[in-house]
């Protein structure tokens, strides 16, 4: 019996790619006007990225900080253009998290689930982003009285996939982790890491990836989040 659901935030309910897009183009032209570069947005939004999700899953093995991450991503994207500057890096990322969490980009169906599964499940957030800028997206987007727990991985100390984060969630909502049901978009930080400690798993996996263990750890793999209305309620029963 599912006692409560908790949610992925970015690409799970709230549309990062979406957000990320636009807000790399106001540091891109920002960028331009003190040190012009040849790539085009489009190619410098792919750098971005790979510095991005690099600096990212070193934060998910615990190995770099949130603060240090946040600014040593831009130094290594400077460095690439061979621009060796950190407090330049320092500004543009001030810029990005001033601009990139006030955007309201949701994912396609996000709200009307939570308008049906808040009238029977309590539900929580579980998030491996900054704290601080969760809050504003949530804000922004009004998807914050949805929610009864917000769980940030910097309050933690340890990030998805990691246990300990899911298994500060359930300490808090007291309920066991086989009694709750995590949804998210990162097969191995959202699905792999609930699965683990023994969660009911949804993987959101909306570009029809695949990957070799996903039966293993997805207990249910949907394309939309209309999707999972039904799963749920076939879990009532359970």
């Amino acid at each position: 019996m599912i006692k409560a659901i908790f949610f992925d935030l970015d690409n799970t309910l709230w549309d990062h790619d979406a957000a990320q897009e636009r807000t790399i183009e106001k540091v891109y032209d920002y960028l331009n006007e003190l040190h012009p570069i040849t790539d085009t947005l489009y190619t410098f939004a792919k750098v971005y990225n790979v510095y991005n999700e690099k600096a990212w899953n070193e934060y998910k093995k615990g190995t770099v900080t949130q603060e240090r991450l946040r600014v040593h991503r831009f130094i290594e994207l400077l460095n690439h253009y061979n621009i060796y500057n950190n407090d330049l890096a320092i500004k543009l990322n001030d810029i990005y998290i001033s601009i990139y969490p006030t955007w309201t980009y949701l994912i396609r169906g996000a709200k009307e689930l939570l308008e049906e599964l808040k009238t029977k499940y309590p539900l929580g957030i579980i998030t491996n982003g900054v704290a601080n800028t969760q809050v504003i997206k949530m804000e922004k987007s009004g998807l914050t009285g949805y929610f009864k727990w917000f769980i940030y991985s910097g309050e933690v100390g340890k990030a998805k996939p990691q246990p300990e984060i899911f298994k500060f969630a359930t300490k808090k909502a007291h309920i066991k982790e086989e009694e709750t049901l995590f949804i998210g978009d990162d097969f191995m930080g959202d699905i792999m890491g609930a699965k683990a400690l023994g969660m009911k798993t949804i993987w959101y996996n909306p570009k029809g990836e695949r990957d070799e263990e996903e039966n293993k750890y997805a207990d249910y793999i949907v394309l939309n989040l209309k999707e999972i209305s039904n799963i749920v309620k076939s879990l009532e029963t359970c």
